[in-house]
């Protein structure tokens, strides 16, 4: 019966070791392939249970191992693109500011001449006489704003000449009253 004990035991361990070998495998492929060395993904990969990872502390130190590499050179590639990345940045955000400038100073050019192009349009439109001036509706409008300038040119010239008038008055009175003895 000892034998037959001992062949088992031979067996187990047997099994145990081609299991860690499987475990080990896994693991590099996973490193290799660039995926995250997790336990339990270790352990779906290699054919055995989470538990045995657990129950082998080589293994599970070997994880962790390999895991620190991996996350050290994860790191540090993460480090150098984030510099590179905010060095870009600025030199993207400088550019965006320059022509966001540069648009600016165009569209406030472009709205002038679109201002100057309107007003001149809707000047030679006046001036070509463009104006349907043949609706009685705007002739009769028209005429009534003609009449209404001549009325009030003719109040403005009057009203000049009483404030010139006026004016006048005030000017002898004051010589008057600054010749005349106290």
């Amino acid at each position: 019966m000892g034998s037959g004990i001992e062949q088992l035991i031979s067996l187990r361990r047997a099994d145990s070791a081609a299991k860690v070998a499987r475990v080990l495998a896994a693991l590099d492929a996973m490193i290799c392939s660039g995926d995250p060395p997790h336990i339990a993904a270790l352990a779906r990969r290699a054919g055995v249970s989470r538990r045995f990872v657990y129950d082998h502390p080589e293994i599970k130190a070997e994880v962790e191992r390999r895991s620190a590499e991996v996350a050290d050179r994860h790191s540090g590639a993460l480090m150098a693109s984030a510099r590179v990345s905010a060095a870009s940045l600025r030199a993207d955000l400088e550019n965006s500011k320059a022509t966001n400038h540069r648009l600016q100073s165009e569209l406030a050019a472009l709205r002038r001449r679109l201002g100057k192009a309107l007003g001149q349009e809707v000047l030679s439109d006046l001036s070509d006489g463009r104006v349907d001036a043949t609706d009685p509706k705007i002739a009769a409008h028209i005429e009534q704003i003609e009449q209404t300038l001549f009325e009030t040119r003719e109040e403005l010239a009057r009203r000049c000449d009483e404030l010139e008038a006026a004016r006048q008055i005030n000017r002898e009175l004051m010589a008057r009253l600054n010749h005349e003895p106290k």
